[in-house]
């Protein structure tokens, strides 16, 4: 009986160690990462999971950039930022170029400060991804209008917080002449989640959960390491579980809600004209196409979209139609992209071509409402304007 109980003790005891060598080892691994490791962006957008597999859709056909362009957007770093939230931090690589104090995407085009400058503001899809720095709906725009484009999006990003970048853009003295707000998919996408509301930005869960973590040394903190790991276990031996999203949204089942989200967005885009016409600017407010209701080729990313995702749009998209009626400065782009060409990269994502198709209908529209007479009346002041934002 003595030997079996010391056998038993040792075996604990061995036990025992092997379990905190595994745990401290991890944690210890975890917290050099932490301190000298660059870690990567968190994602905050429904995306396909093999960003890679997106330079091989028919889109890029001809596109040799493509390749590359994917696997740089997937080693950009974010940075955390008073109001605005997050933006991303500085990077130089050959598609994409992020500079400057508003961490902004380069947009290729003139640069003379005598011409009329255009400040663009919205999601990833105003940010680009899908298109090289040259390629992106801002740059695409001032090539084919001579004027000066500045890139604001961001990836994530809804109309409260663009509205509350451009307060800051204002308040540090620029004077765009023509502000364009690209909406619609972020209000959709993160507001219509069960555990957002509509006044909730994509990382609001997750920022609440890092402020209530309390850093205790007890079982639980020290599972969890453990419990990762088993994580990433079973995804490699069964790959990675399919989830039932239906549960996730609820703007299908509580118009509530929906009503709200619109007219959150409606009234960002209020705010925002006003604010830009007090300084004699012109606003324009865009909601932006995604491939529920654009007419065009849909097969390539036809495993991205999904059944309860459309009835999210569905929902609040009508609403938001119904508000921006007869509302001066506020469009309907969800038919631009209605080609019978591969245009859509997942739901909301373009390749260049759809982003032409866009930068082309805005320019047809600031031009049917005589905004290129008033950019000409406007050139003068924009030469007293600061040059540039970066």
């Amino acid at each position: 009986m003595r030997h079996i109980v010391k056998l038993v003790a040792i075996n604990a005891l061995v036990l025992f160690i092997v379990f905190n060598v595994l745990i401290w080892t991890i944690c210890l691994a975890t917290s050099v990462q932490n301190v000298f490791g660059t870690s990567k962006q968190q994602t905050i957008t429904r995306e396909v999971p093999n960003k890679a597999s997106k330079a091989r859709l028919p889109n890029y056909a001809s596109i040799d950039w493509a390749p590359t362009h994917f696997r740089e957007e997937a080693s950009l770093d974010t940075r955390y930022v008073s109001y605005f939230e997050w933006r991303r931090k500085e990077f130089e690589g050959k598609t994409i170029t992020i500079a400057g104090p508003y961490g902004q995407r380069r947009t290729v085009g003139p640069t003379d400060a005598t011409k009329p400058s255009v400040y663009f503001f919205g999601g990833s899809t105003m940010w680009g991804t899908g298109a090289d720095d040259a390629n992106t709906i801002p740059s695409q725009f001032a090539q084919l209008s001579g004027f000066r484009a500045e890139n604001f999006g961001e990836s994530a990003y809804t109309a409260h917080q663009s509205l509350v970048l451009l307060i800051q853009v204002l308040q540090d003295g620029h004077r765009p002449n023509i502000v364009v707000f690209y909406d619609g998919v972020n209000e959709v996408s993160h507001k219509c989640r069960t555990e957002h509301t509509p006044w909730s930005h994509a990382k609001e869960q997750r920022i609440a959960k890092a402020l209530k973590m309390k850093t205790r040394y007890d079982l639980k903190y020290m599972v969890r390491p453990l419990m990762a790991v088993a994580y990433s276990v079973r995804k490699v031996l069964f790959g990675r579980k399919h989830k039932d999203e239906s549960k996730f949204f609820n703007c299908h089942s509580d118009p509530t809600k929906a009503q709200k989200i619109a007219d959150n967005l409606i009234e960002d885009w209020t705010v925002a004209r006003k604010l830009v016409e007090s300084y004699n600017g012109k606003f324009v407010g865009i909601l932006q196409p995604v491939s529920y209701f654009s007419k065009t080729k849909t097969d390539q990313i036809a495993k991205d979209m999904t059944d309860i995702e459309r009835k999210q749009f569905q929902a609040v998209y009508r609403l938001i139609k119904q508000k921006m009626a007869n509302r001066p400065g506020f469009y309907d782009f969800t038919d631009v992209l209605d080609k019978p060409e591969y245009i859509y990269i997942d739901f909301c994502h373009l390749s260049p071509n759809g982003n032409k198709y866009v930068a082309q209908k805005m320019l047809k529209t600031l031009e049917a409402e005589g905004t290129d007479e008033l950019s000409q009346d406007r050139a003068l002041r924009s030469m007293q304007a600061p040059h540039s934002p970066r």
